[in-house]
């Protein structure tokens, strides 16, 4: 008895060293992004005794494929189009991967909004109205999908009614940016990331009949069996009474399933 007390007595001391341990292996993350040029990406990935940094890489917030036990990869982008916008995420444990041609991912034309931020707080997206040149309009996007779609027109400064956006977000990175337009050129503000956890948004039923239900407020894409894009939106539940019958596929908070329209 006597030795099965000082047992659990001896776990209870080790216990917190453990977690101090697993807590300094917490996952880090090297994050490039621009357009791309028709280059693939090549990394570095750092070892220690046969054990690798690197543990995980993402495309757009879609995980690729690589040869985790390399001290060299590349990261194979030629199913994109030039002056498609790439992020890459590039997840590791150890000591910081290298990313050798960041720059041939071009970065876009920006101009400067340094107002612009997200609110851990409230959860909301800021920005300065009197920072915004009067002679042009501004829209919010959000890189959605593989592209950037626009989530809110923001009109002129002298138009607007609010500095705040609250904004909608898929499990993962979230990219948003505020475009400008002066009529003959857009330019770009810097780009603000927000990580979300699991939303865990799930679709309700895959077979439907006037509605496409899903579990909270996201996000989606809907198009035919063929690939044809039919309509992009945010909501909850989402009006399909009109459609034929038939499959279609459904994109949202990152996934894409195939659903039967009775």
């Amino acid at each position: 008895m006597k030795s099965n007390f000082l047992t659990i007595i001896l776990l209870l001391s080790v216990f917190p060293f453990l977690q101090a341990q697993e807590s300094d292996l917490e996952v880090a993350e090297v994050m490039v992004s621009g357009k791309y040029t028709g280059e693939n990406v090549y990394v570095l990935n750092p070892s220690e005794n046969d054990s690798f940094s690197v543990q995980n890489v993402l495309v757009n917030g879609k995980e690729y494929a690589f040869n985790h036990q390399s001290n060299a990869f590349e990261i194979n982008l030629s199913s994109h189009q030039p002056n498609d916008f790439i992020y890459i995420q590039i997840q590791y444990k150890s000591a910081e991967p290298k990313v050798v041609n960041a720059e041939s991912l071009v970065q876009e034309s920006e101009f400067s909004l340094p107002s612009f931020v997200y609110n851990k707080k409230t959860k909301m997206l800021d920005w300065k109205i009197e920072d915004m040149n009067t002679d042009c309009r501004y829209q919010l996007q959000q890189f959605l999908y593989g592209k950037w779609v626009k989530v809110k027109d923001l009109g002129r400064p002298d138009e607007m009614i609010a500095n705040n956006f609250l904004p909608v977000l898929i499990t993962g990175m979230n990219l948003f940016r505020i475009v400008q337009d002066d009529g003959s050129s857009e330019l770009s503000s810097p780009i603000v990331k927000i990580k979300s956890p699991n939303r865990k948004i799930m679709l309700v039923s895959d077979k439907v009949k006037d509605f496409i239900e899903f579990s909270g407020v996201t996000h989606y894409e809907l198009y035919d069996a063929n690939g044809f894009f039919i309509k992009r939106g945010t909501a909850q539940k989402v009006n399909v009474a009109d459609l034929k019958k038939g499959d279609y596929w459904i994109n949202f908070d990152g996934k894409e399933t195939m659903i039967g329209k009775k």
